[in-house]
């Protein structure tokens, strides 16, 4: 019950904390927009200066049409009134320091008469947008986002939730996709916390959340994807500049962006380089056998050292031959490194005879260089623009060279050890895609994809038991690996309309080789398996902001090279860990419910998902009482049923305030396919929530409250953890430049992060205590020209809202 009380508690200081901002009174401009017969709902209203087109506040009217902005500053103003079908309409305004509110006179709004030639419309956007498939958070629209990285942007983004370890769940899963502008990345697939961590958030329009990927998308990727799309590129040019320093890590990032367009030709470079000097970390690991055979208790404490070094970024060059066919060429590039130190003691307990005590020591350096280069062509129909023909090509290129020395000083025979590996893994992706629209109502879409995996893993062993003794490889562990993983997929989709609901089938077919040679041990491994993914899903507008949608997925997890290669880690020689060559794919089956309700800038959405998996992938410990060595490894053992009920709401307070609250309780159960009787159960729960004020157009502040708690497996249970920020955000020299200040969880200096792996042989607590208390200071400077190119195509351009309104939103 403690958990709950603390949570309980923590949101309730909170709401006292923001009770002075509610107490407020602010003065306000309001009115309220008619078209001579009724209230004009979904209205745009924008607040400018004279002779300024950049608006100061927007707002959307509600239902009623009323609308309300806060009282600008003393001087004269421009209202701008729009919606689609209508004409814009301006009215010149004064505000004076006698008025403290200020209600003006109903507006009217004349319908447009003809057709629309040479115009372009762009829609005014809510905070958060949604359509059949996709939850959209508009990040531009928020000036808080631009100091910010984009991990920062996705805790407030609709059904992620990222906890105080940055790690990131869509729905409560783990498994996910992240994309950027639609496209895979070896950047993001390689290590996405630190490349969130460094993508600045002042380059983002807007983040795409599907929850439950149609049959377009790869079977991977069980929990969803994020699509992170980048802001338009610009008539001239434009860029930013960024920084971002916290002393609890002492992580420090740069990056630079630019994007050009002269005529057809458009460019957009981006480049991040970043840094995290050594910092203490405390680890306690205690291991107790049951059969108290091999020792009574064993203990490795001491300190860890942990540096890391990166880089990576990414260029687009595009060409619009004409109005129907565009060619873009892109490449990413990234490069990890990292070290880490460790210098313990290992205390050995046994039931008869005295302790005994050794010294351990570490030096592990590990580094991951990457570059991808791609092509996509992309074809319209002059017949029927909706229509779409694409070709896409990916092809990635990455190593992993790991040096780990190990020195074991023992009372008897000290222990010296030498493991190296390096890998090589390659892939090459071809993609064809295919949407043709049968009618207003119904639409086809189908294509085809490969993408084949070439990787090599060259792994050595050396040991030796004296300081002036020379090396011997170990035969045992050394070895040669070559795989090669083939995915041959087609899929089909097929989409009707009836009145106000939307009918999707689809399924997905995928084709796997295997092929895997242990050259030394002369091993081969062989699986080739044939996967069909459904895809059914039913949405139902209720009304003009009510959204209901039911699915059914079922989806494919591979695992990854790192989890079959079986170079055995065994620098502490009673705790080895290894790779399964043997191991299988998890497929996953989920039903869910989600209700979604959008009125403007208010947002609020719930989802239910069941899901079962009956050969999930777990990390498992084998305990030896015999010997006393733990041997960790992956298998396809786990029979999990999970429920999850995820939250989420965002609003606009009041024009200055935003407020943003995601969260998801999980149950599961995890068996044991192996043997039954072992079983583990209960909740884990992500829990964010995020609140910023604009104080002026300059100032404004933001804080960041979240809680988590991982869901257990069948061994291992997780702790409950909370994590706190508060930001103070200026602006200056005409906007161009932004500060930002930020104290991080400043109740508490360290926690001590314990988790529990247990069984009937064993009973392991790792602790491992680091620096929680710090601050950071992040930087933001924009230049260039910021004007979007104007098309000059006939008709209605609305390239910044998903798909169509679920209201006639203003234009």
């Amino acid at each position: 019950m403690k958990k709950p009380i603390l949570l309980c508690s923590l949101t309730a200081i909170l709401l006292l904390l923001s009770a002075p901002l509610f107490s407020q009174t602010i003065a306000t401009l309001s009115g309220t927009v008619t078209d001579s017969t009724k209230p004009l709902g979904f209205a745009t209203v924008r607040l400018l200066k004279i002779n300024n087109t950049k608006p100061l506040q927007t707002v959307l009217t509600n239902e009623q049409g009323g609308f309300q902005f806060s009282k600008p500053d003393t001087g004269n103003y421009v209202l701008s009134f729009t919606h689609t079908g209508f004409v814009e309409k301006r009215i010149s305004i004064t505000v004076n320091q006698t008025s403290v509110n200020m209600q003006l006179d109903p507006v009217l709004l004349v319908k447009t008469t003809g057709v629309l030639k040479e115009v372009v419309v762009t829609a005014q956007r809510p905070l958060v947008e949604q359509s059949d498939e996709k939850t959209v958070l508009n990040v531009e629209d928020d000036p808080a986002n631009k100091t910010e990285t984009a991990l920062d942007i996705l805790r407030k983004t609709p059904f992620i939730t990222v906890d105080g370890e940055d790690n990131i769940k869509i729905n409560g899963k783990s498994n996910f996709k992240v994309l950027l502008n639609g496209r895979e990345t070896s950047m993001f697939a390689r290590n996405v916390k630190e490349a969130l961590r460094g993508f600045p958030g002042a380059l983002i329009s807007k983040i795409e959340v599907i929850t439950t990927p149609s049959a377009k998308y790869d079977g991977e990727g069980i929990g969803g994807l994020i699509n992170i799309i980048t802001k338009k590129k610009v008539v001239g040019y434009n860029g930013t500049l960024s920084s971002f320093s916290r002393t609890s890590d002492k992580v420090n990032n740069f990056s630079v962006n630019g994007n050009a367009k002269v005529g057809k030709f458009g460019l957009s470079v981006f480049l991040n380089k970043g840094f995290a000097d050594p910092v203490l970390q405390h680890n306690t690991n205690i291991t107790t056998p049951t059969s108290q055979t091999a020792y009574a208790k064993r203990t490795l404490d001491g300190g860890r050292y942990n540096s890391e070094t990166w880089s990576f970024g990414n260029a687009e060059l595009s060409f619009e031959a004409d109005s129907l066919n565009t060619i873009s060429l892109y490449t990413n590039i990234d490069s990890w490194s990292n070290k880490q130190v460790t210098n313990q003691t290992i205390t050995t307990d046994f039931l008869n005879d005295p302790s005994t005590v050794s010294y351990f020591n570490q030096n592990n350096k590990t580094n991951n260089p990457g570059i991808s280069v791609g092509s996509d062509y992309i074809k319209h129909y002059k017949n029927n623009k909706e229509r779409e023909l694409s070709f896409r090509f990916l092809g990635e290129f990455g190593k992993n060279d790991n040096k780990l020395n190990s020195v074991q000083d023992n009372p008897g025979t000290d222990r010296y050890l030498i493991n190296n590996s390096y890998a090589i893994n390659n892939q090459y992706t071809l993609q064809m895609d295919n949407i043709i629209p049968i009618n207003k109502t119904t639409r086809f879409e189908g294509g085809a994809k490969a993408i084949l995996r070439r990787a090599s893993s060259d792994f050595q062993s050396q040991i030796k038991y004296g300081e002036t003794d020379n090396y011997k490889i170990n035969v045992a562990n050394t070895d040669y690996f070559k795989y090669s993983q083939d995915v041959l997929s087609i899929y089909s989709m097929y989409n009707v309309k009836l009145k106000r609901s939307t009918f999707r089938f689809g399924a997905r077919v995928e084709h796997t080789i295997v092929n895997g040679d242990f050259v030394a041990s002369k091993k081969l491994v062989k699986t080739n398996y044939t996967t069909l993914l459904p895809n059914i899903q039913f949405t139902n507008k209720l009304n003009t902001a009510t959204t209901l949608v039911f699915t059914y997925t079922k989806r494919l997890q591979r695992p990854y090279i790192w989890d079959l290669n079986p170079f055995v880690v065994n620098n502490d020689s009673l705790n080895i860990t290894t790779g399964n060559p043997d191991l299988g794919p998890q497929t996953m089956h989920a039903l869910s419910g989600q209700l979604r309700y959008g009125n403007g800038n208010t947002f609020s959405g719930i989802n239910i998902e069941g899901s079962y998996s009956g050969n999930k992938i777990l990390q498992y410990a084998f305990f030896d009482p015999q010997t006393g060595i733990t041997k960790t490894t992956s298998l396809n053992i786990g029979k999990e049923y999970q429920t999850s009920v995820s939250l989420n709401f965002s609003t606009k307070i009041t024009p200055k305030w935003s407020l943003y609250v995601n969260g998801a309780l999980r149950y599961s159960k995890v068996t044991n396919n192996a043997d039954a009787t072992q079983s583990n159960s209960g909740f884990g729960c992500n829990f964010n929530l995020n609140t910023s004020y604009k104080f002026t157009e300059k100032f404004s502040a933001s804080t960041y409250l979240g809680l988590w708690q991982e869901p257990r497996t069948i061994q291992t249970t997780y702790p409950f953890n909370t994590w706190h920020n508060v930001a103070l955000n200026y602006k200056m020299f005409k906007d161009k430049f932004l500060i930002s200040l930020r104290g991080v969880n400043y109740y508490e200096k360290n926690r001590a992060f314990k988790n529990v792996t247990k069984d009937q042989n064993f009973y392991n607590t790792n602790t491992t205590t680091v620096i929680r208390r710090g601050g950071v200071l992040a930087l933001t400077w924009n230049f260039g020209k910021l004007a979007e190119s104007v098309s000059k195509k006939k008709g209605v351009n609305n390239d910044d809202v998903l798909g169509k309104p679920a209201a006639p939103a203003g234009n």
